[in-house]
């Protein structure tokens, strides 16, 4: 699936020039083109496992959203960067009329430009939970129905699908390839020290969340962090010896996004990763938001 995105990037830049492997990934790189060049407004709907929808407007990619992967609701919420009752207060009041991100901006819970940084991880994430899952087939839906908190900027879509495909290549060329939805998570003796006071920070909040019946996905959705950051982080515990993956008799299909922080153990991909290269060394900014700080606007980009 790494190399399909990859394809697909280029198919993208190149209008096609570069025919993908994979048929639905094709697929997806000829609608996106099509989407830009005739500047459509509408949602492109990836079906498979997890799969997932790209909002756009005017040709542009504003929103991505998988049940594979945190909604930017998630990400603000969840991680208590914004109260329930606060973005309530802004749904309420933005709902209707499409603009919750202002919303949020004008009551000073966000910035403008954290909530774009935001906007950015979920649709990263959600075109990765897209790229690591199934993809049976896109339908283009022009003048669908709309998102309700949009990248205020949009998000460019070569971008994005070439970032999502270094991450899919990243998370499937390791030693122990770890699946974001399909492994379970328990602690080790050492793991369950760890938790219990010789480990701090954002490292020990996600070894208190696993629990033998949690993968990848289901802490994610349960710290408000992105999908990639906290598998990653996994990984690397997972080396270090303080989980190990849980054996699972057999798949669970993919639930819903909606409450999937509260029906956590539902959450499994039709298969499992494969790699065989060595384990990669930590890297400053890999884990988290550092990999989509220095990105421009795309109205600044050219």
């Amino acid at each position: 699936m790494a190399s399909s995105m990859a394809s697909a990037s280029a198919s993208a830049s190149a209008s096609a020039s570069v025919v993908p492997s994979d048929r639905a990934t094709q697929e997806l790189a000829r609608n996106l083109v099509r989407a830009r060049r005739e500047r459509l407004s509408g949602t492109l709907v990836v079906v498979g496992d997890p799969g997932g929808t790209f909002y756009l407007v005017n040709g542009a990619i504003v929103a991505v959203e998988s049940p594979g992967a945190p909604t930017v609701e998630t990400l603000l919420v969840r991680s208590g960067r914004v109260g329930k009752d606060e973005w309530a207060a802004a749904y309420r009041a933005g709902a209707t009329v499409g603009r919750i991100g202002a919303e949020l901006i004008d009551r000073t819970l966000v910035g403008a430009a954290e909530l774009q940084l935001m906007c950015l991880m979920a649709a990263l994430d959600g075109a990765l939970s897209v790229g690591m899952g199934r993809m049976d087939e896109c339908i283009l839906e022009p003048g669908g129905g709309g998102h309700h908190l949009v990248a205020p900027q949009g998000i460019e879509a070569d971008w994005l699908f070439q970032e999502a495909s270094r991450r899919v290549k990243a998370l499937t060329s390791l030693r122990v390839p770890l699946s974001p939805f399909r492994d379970r998570m328990a602690l080790t003796p050492t793991g369950a020290a760890s938790a219990n006071g010789s480990t701090a920070g954002e490292r020990r909040e996600i070894l208190l969340h696993v629990n033998g019946r949690r993968s990848s996905r289901d802490i994610a959705f349960l710290l408000g962090r992105g999908l990639y950051a906290v598998t990653v982080e996994l990984t690397r515990m997972l080396s270090d010896g303080l989980v190990e993956v849980v054996p699972s008799p057999a798949a669970v299909p993919l639930g819903e996004p909606a409450g999937a922080a509260d029906r956590v153990s539902n959450a499994h991909a039709p298969h499992r990763l494969s790699g065989v290269s060595g384990l990669p060394r930590r890297q400053r900014g890999m884990s988290g938001i550092h990999d989509v700080l220095p990105l421009r606007p795309v109205t600044d980009r050219r």
